[in-house]
């Protein structure tokens, strides 16, 4: 029986969440009037109401076209399924408040009615909201305007039309009930799928931008560019990696690639510096953005080191697995986000180029510096000093290995 009636609240629900919310919405409430609208002639029977066999032959229609609302959702004729059950409860409305009076209670009926426009009207059908609801008051103050100056059809004892009365505002009052619980059930539950929407989205874009920076970009809808005075960018680079690429299966490359650099990314974290991007087989990070850290340089030389202790980790597993050449310089730079669909956080200024540079320069397994980042490291590495190499686009630069 309940597979039963949830097949028929569920019929022509195929849509968007959105729209079978409201699909469903519409078949339950027709469902609901069926069952309310049983009851009354037998009611009106043991009651021994005086009611022209004509007028209750009437509610079988009524029966039949609410019937026929499930019909038409499961057609997919929706809108025409929303007019059926808009115009059929007017006319219902309209009958019973005429025929029974005010002394009934039936025209309580409204209130429940005006109530159920909201969750049968989707977004996609809100052109039929303000007419549906103007139209129920507007008949609503009519039957009380007809009700005061003609009898009713059905002659009603007081006592009689007392316990209609109360059967009525029982079952308005129930589906009132149930309306605002429906209500405060869905409103709970679209709180709690906006929460995990925005829980997923907030994680989605720290694994993108800097946390400081995200919070930013959420708070102003943009990101101002922050010139930065010493910040120190390390650049990574595989040797071989483009000679074994041609070699090597395609699935099992990129898949050593990802363990190396989703270790890098523990290595970085941990200590306190920035993951900018990935370039190939190239991996760049940076101390002191977006957040500026004194020991930035300090930082960024252990990082490195512990790079090239797991890469050589894995050479000593096979041997056959690529050596790392790492670069690294502080200076200045300008930091900032960049794109407006695809977010990035990067960094620019001749720092960035020097540090790329440098790692071309350098050797396998070692860590190549400038002379600038040389003077923030040497009281705690041991460095020597290289010479005067020159570098495309820089000339003659000093370097330093860290041994």
């Amino acid at each position: 029986m309940f597979a039963w009636l949830k097949s028929l609240a569920w019929a022509g629900a195929d849509l968007d969440a959105h729209r079978n919310r409201y699909i469903i919405n519409c078949n339950v409430y027709a469902l609901i009037v069926i069952a309310t609208s049983l009851p009354y002639p037998f009611i009106y029977l043991y009651l021994k109401v005086d009611v022209d066999p004509l007028l209750l032959s009437g509610s079988v229609v009524f029966l039949f076209s609410y019937a026929m609302v499930i019909v038409f959702d499961y057609l997919r004729v929706y809108t025409l399924a929303k007019l059926l059950f808009f115009s059929t409860a007017v006319c219902q409305l309209f009958g019973i408040c005429i025929v029974f009076g005010n002394e009934s209670g039936l025209h309580q009926f409204f209130y429940a009615a005006f109530v159920g426009v909201f969750f049968v009207v989707d977004r996609h059908q809100k052109i039929l909201l303000i007419p549906a609801l103007l139209v129920l008051v507007a008949e609503y103050l009519l039957i009380q305007y007809i009700n005061a100056y003609i009898d009713p059809i059905a002659r009603l004892s007081p006592g009689t039309a007392r316990i209609l009365n109360y059967i009525s505002s029982g079952a308005v009052f129930t589906l009132l009930g149930a309306q605002c619980m429906y209500f405060y059930w869905s409103s709970l539950k679209g709180e709690l799928e906006l929460e995990t929407a925005r829980h997923q989205s907030d994680k989605l874009l720290l694994n993108i931008l800097p946390e400081t920076i995200a919070d930013e970009l959420k708070r102003n809808g943009l990101v101002e560019p922050v010139e930065h005075d010493s910040v120190t960018v390390v650049f990574t680079d595989f040797v071989g990696f483009t000679a074994s690429s041609e070699t090597r299966n395609p699935s099992d490359l990129l898949r050593q690639l990802d363990d190396c650099f989703s270790e890098f990314d523990a290595i970085i974290e941990k200590h306190g510096l920035e993951k900018l991007k990935t370039i190939g087989d190239a991996y760049m990070f940076a101390g002191g953005v977006p957040v500026d850290l004194k020991d930035n340089a300090q930082r960024s030389v252990l990082a490195a080191q512990e790079i090239i202790a797991f890469v050589e980790g894995r050479r000593t597993a096979d041997a056959r697995f690529w050596q790392i050449r790492i670069g690294v310089h502080t200076g200045r730079l300008v930091a900032g986000v960049i794109g407006r669909k695809k977010f990035i956080y990067d960094v620019w200024g001749d720092t960035v180029n020097t540090a790329s540079r440098l790692e071309a320069a350098g050797e396998p397994g070692k860590i190549n510096t400038s002379t600038e980042t040389y003077n923030l490291i040497k009281d705690r590495f041991t460095c020597t000093y290289r010479g005067e190499i020159a570098v495309k686009g820089k000339g003659p630069l000093s370097m330093y290995f860290v041994d």
